[in-house]
């Protein structure tokens, strides 16, 4: 019987590099006592390692008061592609750090993203990231949580006073939207959103509503359509929107923050005869693929952020804000877009 290759321990990798073995502890487990370790010193520690293909021992890490690297994430298993797209910038950006992320899917199951939560803890996770606390109905029960945590920023505001989060903000690329929409001679602006029981969808028609008032205008609420619960069906919604907002009072300018939805959206409305602008908001390449305008939220930038405030903690007294940045709606000049009208008003 073939014997098992021998364990590589700690003091094999010190005997090779010629330094202790509480150094090479220091370096490669992040033990936090007073052990000082050069620069030359950790190289050869790091080539040792390299060399004896050296695991460290995670667990004995975290007892000797190290950091675990470790990053958790909290995401909605239905989230749509802003939250996923951030996921990847936190991904490459803790990598980067050095840290590495474990994820916690769940959508509307408070009982398993408090599992997770308790679970993670036990792995000796340095700290987490929820990008999903949005549940309308479940407050109370997300804030049993992670209230008094010490070690949970938030993205968007959350539920639980006091508590440290990065909030975005579209309001001034609404608003840039909106004035070249009317200079190219849209008139009928309207926006269509998801149900107003979550904030994220709330905060978007408030935001939207501000950045019509910012140009004179009043926004109409026959043009602006709060797509039913009943379904996340983008072809079901458009659909209802269809019936109940876009056929019997005709925009001929609408914001879809999400792409999916906008792609259903032109479909229905080249089968139909009809045409309307359409602008979005979450970035998603799909966007380009249908030939519309998106803004771009800065994902990087929101990573970057939550992780400042993760982990460095007196960076906590502020929350930082992310601007969405409005990228014009026509792709050469405004002179398309008043072409665009022209076109459809001809009989």
């Amino acid at each position: 019987m073939t014997k098992s290759p021998k364990k590589v321990t700690l003091s094999d990798v010190a005997k090779l590099a010629g330094v202790s073995s509480g150094a090479v502890s220091k370096v490669l487990n992040g033990g936090s006592g007073r052990i000082g370790v050069g620069a030359e010193a950790r190289k050869r520690i790091f080539e040792a390692a390299r060399k004896l293909d050296y695991k460290a021992n995670m667990a004995a890490s975290i007892l000797a008061g190290g950091n675990s690297k470790l990053i958790g994430v909290f995401i909605d298993s239905f989230a749509s592609y802003r939250m996923l797209r951030l996921l990847q910038e936190i991904e490459r950006l803790c990598t980067k750090a050095g840290y590495r992320i474990i994820t916690s899917f769940s959508h509307d199951n408070i009982a398993a993203m408090k599992e997770d939560y308790l679970t993670l803890q036990r792995y000796g996770v340095s700290g987490f990231i929820c990008c999903a606390h949005d549940y309308s109905g479940m407050k109370r029960k997300v804030a049993g949580i992670f209230a008094g945590s010490d070690n949970v920023v938030f993205m968007e505001k959350p539920c639980i006073p006091g508590m440290p989060y990065v909030r975005t903000d579209r309001t001034a690329a609404l608003t840039k939207m909106i004035a070249d929409a009317s200079r190219a001679g849209y008139r009928r602006i309207g926006l269509l959103h998801g149900r107003l029981a979550y904030s994220s969808e709330k905060k978007l028609r408030t935001e939207f509503e501000s950045a019509m008032r910012s140009n004179g205008l009043s926004p109409d609420p026959n043009l602006i359509f709060e797509c039913p619960g009943e379904s996340d069906e983008p072809k079901i919604r458009i659909l209802a929107a269809m019936e109940n907002m876009i056929r019997p009072f005709r925009p001929d300018f609408l914001f879809v923050d999400d792409a999916p939805h906008s792609a259903a959206l032109r479909t229905k409305m080249l089968l139909s005869g009809q045409d309307i602008m359409i602008h979005g908001g979450n970035g998603d390449p799909l966007f380009d693929d249908i030939e519309l305008r998106t803004f771009d939220p800065g994902y990087e930038k929101m990573a970057e952020a939550l992780l400042d405030l993760l982990l460095r903690p007196e960076n906590r007294k502020k929350v930082p804000v992310i601007e969405a940045v409005y990228k014009n709606i026509a792709k050469n000049s405004s002179n398309e877009a008043k072409a665009d009208i022209n076109r459809r008003r001809k009989p």
